[in-house]
Order: C-alpha cells, then sequence, then structure tokens
C-alpha cells in the first residue's frame, strides 16, 4: 500500500484532512480511540431524534473517501479543503451539515466520532501530530492565564472582605467618608500642582526669550568676528597685491623700455597703412575695395578703402617731396577726391553710393584713371632715384589698365562698361603695386615724421 492511498490487493486506504494544516491523512493510522462505549455516550448527548436528520459541526474541507485512491481523490480533498465557506453565519472555518440516517450507516466509526468531537468542543476534527502539539501549547497557555485571573480575582476578594469585615454599618460609610477627603485632598494638591505648573511655564517662556536673546547677540558676534576676519585677510591680501604691483611695475618699466627701443625701429606707413588681400579682394586696413556677385560690398565700405588709399599714396609723394602734374589728391576721409590743376573748379569724386545714376555718371571712373595717373607718375620718379625698382604689374595710364607682364592679363579700372569681376582684379593689382612703392620708400627714406 504507497503513501498517496492508491488501491492494492489487499484493500483499500481511506483520507481525511487535518483541519488545521490541511495535510491529508490516514485513517487507518490515525490514534484516535474508537470505544463504542464512548462514541455512544457522545451520540446519546448530541441525539435527540430517532428519525431526523443527525446535525454535526463540520470544519470547512473536512471530508472522507472510501474510493479507489486514484490521483483525483487527493485533488478533491484539497480543492475541499481551501474552498471558501459560503454556509451560515457561523465561526470562522465551521459549517453545519446534514447527514441522513442512510448516510450515517455506511460511516466508520472514527470519522462519526471525529465529527461528534468536533461538534462538542471549540476544536475541529480531525487534527494531525503537530497540530495536536500546537492546539496543547495554547490551551497550556490559556489555562494558565486563567489561573493568573482566578488568582488576581480571590486577592481582591480577600482586600475586600478585610476591608469591610469588623466595621459594622458604619465600616462602608465611614470609608466613603474618607475617601472623600481625600479626594478633596487630591483636588487641592491639583490645583496647587496647576498653578506651580503655570508659574513654571512662565519661567519657561522666560528662559525661551532670554535664550533667543542670547542666540540672536551670539549670531551677531559671529558675523562681527566673521567681519573682523574677512577684513584681515583683505588687508593681507592688498599688502600681498601691492608687493606684487611693486614688481610688476618694475617688470613693466623695464619692458616698456625693450618696447620704446623695438618701436623706434618700427614702420609707421606699415602699421597705419596695412594691405593684405581677403579671397578676391584687395584690402587696405581691412577695408575691401571692389565688389563681387557672390559677395555685395557696401559701398560705405568701398568709399573708406578709397580713402586710405588716397591718403597714403599722398603721404608717400609727400615723404618724397614729389608734386603730382595735372592732378591733386585731396584726401578726405571716406569723400576723398582728385582736383584737377587745368581747371581747379572741376573735382573728381573717389565716392559713390550705387544707384541707377551713379552708373550712369562717369566722374567716378575719371577720379579712378586720375588716380592710376598719379600712381604712374610717382613710379616714374621712383625709377629716377633707383633704375632697379620694378612695380609686380605695369601701369598704362591711357588706356586706364593695369597688366601682368608675366600672364600678359591685363584688366581695366574703370566701372563703366565693365565687369565687376575685372574691376575688382584691376584694384586688387593696383594696391598690390601701392604695397611694393611703401616699402621702397620705407626702406630709402624712413619713417614719415610730418604730421
Amino acid at each position: 500500500m504507497d503513501s498517496e492511498g492508491s488501491s492494492s490487493s489487499k484493500g483499500t486506504t481511506n483520507y481525511i484532512c487535518c483541519q488545521r494544516c490541511h495535510q491529508l491523512l490516514e485513517m487507518d493510522k490515525m490514534d484516535h480511540p474508537s470505544d463504542e462505549a464512548l462514541l455512544a455516550d457522545l451520540i446519546s448527548d448530541t441525539t435527540t431524534r430517532d428519525h431526523e436528520p443527525m446535525l454535526f459541526q463540520k470544519t470547512e474541507g473536512r471530508l472522507s473517501s472510501e474510493s479507489d485512491g486514484n490521483d483525483d481523490l487527493r485533488q478533491n480533498l484539497r480543492a475541499a479543503a481551501m474552498e471558501d465557506n459560503d454556509a451560515e453565519d457561523l465561526p470562522l472555518g465551521r459549517r453545519r451539515i446534514v447527514f441522513t440516517p442512510e448516510e450515517t450507516t455506511g460511516k466508520s466509526e472514527k470519522l462519526r466520532l471525529m465529527e461528534l468531537l468536533s461538534d462538542i468542543s471549540t476544536i475541529d476534527h480531525p487534527v494531525c501530530a503537530s497540530c495536536t502539539d500546537s492546539v496543547m501549547e495554547e490551551l497550556e497557555t490559556e489555562i494558565q492565564a486563567v489561573e493568573q485571573e482566578c488568582i488576581n480575582y480571590e486577592y481582591f476578594l480577600k482586600q475586600y472582605r478585610k476591608n469591610t469585615e469588623g466595621d459594622g454599618e458604619d465600616g462602608p460609610r465611614a470609608d466613603v467618608e474618607g475617601l472623600k477627603q481625600q479626594l478633596a485632598l487630591l483636588e487641592a494638591q491639583e490645583v496647587s500642582l496647576r498653578e506651580q505648573l503655570t508659574y513654571e511655564e512662565n519661567d519657561r517662556q522666560e528662559l525661551a526669550s532670554r535664550e533667543d536673546f542670547l542666540t540672536r547677540e551670539s549670531e551677531k558676534i559671529r558675523l562681527a568676528e566673521e567681519d573682523y576676519f574677512r577684513e584681515r585677510a583683505q588687508y593681507d591680501r592688498e599688502i600681498a597685491e601691492l608687493d606684487e604691483e611693486q614688481e610688476s611695475v618694475d617688470y613693466q618699466l623695464r619692458v616698456a623700455e625693450m618696447l620704446l627701443d623695438k618701436l623706434k625701429k618700427t614702420s609707421v606707413f606699415n602699421i597705419a597703412f596695412h594691405i593684405w588681400h581677403q579671397d578676391q579682394f584687395g584690402t587696405i586696413n581691412g577695408f575691401r575695395l571692389g565688389r563681387l556677385p557672390g559677395s555685395p560690398v557696401e559701398w560705405p565700405e568701398i568709399n573708406a578703402a578709397w580713402g586710405q588709399t588716397v591718403l597714403l599714396l599722398h603721404s608717400l609723394a609727400r615723404r618724397m617731396n614729389f608734386i603730382f602734374q595735372r592732378y591733386k589728391l585731396v584726401p578726405f576721409g571716406s569723400h576723398s577726391y582728385i582736383e584737377c590743376l587745368d581747371d581747379q573748379n572741376k573735382k573728381l569724386p573717389l565716392y559713390g553710393d550705387g544707384g541707377f545714376k551713379f552708373f550712369w555718371d562717369s566722374k567716378f571712373d575719371n577720379a579712378m584713371v586720375a588716380f592710376l595717373d598719379c600712381l604712374h607718375q610717382f613710379k616714374l620718379q621712383v625709377e629716377k632715384s633707383d633704375s632697379g625698382f620694378c612695380l609686380p604689374y605695369d601701369i598704362e595710364p591711357g588706356p586706364a589698365r593695369i597688366k601682368d607682364v608675366h600672364s600678359g592679363a591685363s584688366y581695366c579700372i574703370r566701372a563703366q562698361f565693365n565687369s565687376v569681376e575685372q574691376w575688382t582684379k584691376a584694384l586688387k593689382w593696383m594696391l598690390t603695386n601701392l604695397k611694393w612703392g611703401l616699402a621702397w620708400v620705407i626702406s630709402q627714406h624712413g619713417e614719415f615724421n610730418e604730421a
């Protein structure tokens, strides 16, 4: 016979659930007593009519099995043990079931005994050995608590009898009067203690106010101390800074003397007139000279570049004590112009503002042609002093063109009837010639010292 309660050749194993841990138990191996006299006594106490249904108190899930012991037996027992209790309102885990005489006749004596025991006690049967030990421990604890409670009741009963015996009829009344006096005395003590509590509370509030005042004063002192140390650190830092500044001044003095010597050897012309290039543009002091479709330079920038160019050529001529023929350069910032010596009332402006009318006015083109003529005169004057001097681009004042002697390309300096690319290229080459002329003047005549 296996532990799962399967059938064997010798018989069938009956299972039942423990009502506390829901463990399956074999009825044949249980040690419950089966005395018929005890069972008869229990049945006589619980049975009142011969033919009425027998009522038994049963814990939820108490079932017995007399089936073949297959796998469904164990599953059915566990499901019955864990199902919800939907019976009438009875103690937790208990419900009332009814057995007819036909049903009770087939039950084993052990099963009927367990049901009767559950009916007359507060413990649901059957229970396993471990649960029985646990129940016994709980009952022992309850018994000890009840015994201790009885001892306490007996003690207080003895005290009551001791206080009431021997006093006669006036004993309880005198005791009540004494209790009233004690109550009055306690009330007076309570009033006194409340007054003392009020006094102590006032003292506590006064001490709390004093503590707040001292806390604020301490905070003021702490802040004053922090200010003192901060000022002290400030003074120390200032002294250190003054020492460092003195050393720095001495060092700067030495550097200034070295810089002065360097500045004496520096070219003022190169600093005042910085000629360079930016992409396809020639620049002087950062101002671009010319225009391109992809880079439409504003006319105020072009006018400023022409003003710097006129001032440079005018300064170079004065440094060489050279006077131009036919024209006079008048540097006037962004509104520089050229005067014709043959007709002093005729002024050729080297500035413009764009617009439709401007492109049909030839004065701006005539001014650029006149400036190119002045640059050509400057070149001839330099060649008289230095036969080895040669500009990188040849100047043709008649057609107002600048030519590259190496590639043979030439561009006109006029803006009218000319593309902006060729005009910009001619202006860039013109600035390059001016840069070469500036370098020659610095090397031959030194710095320009006149105002």
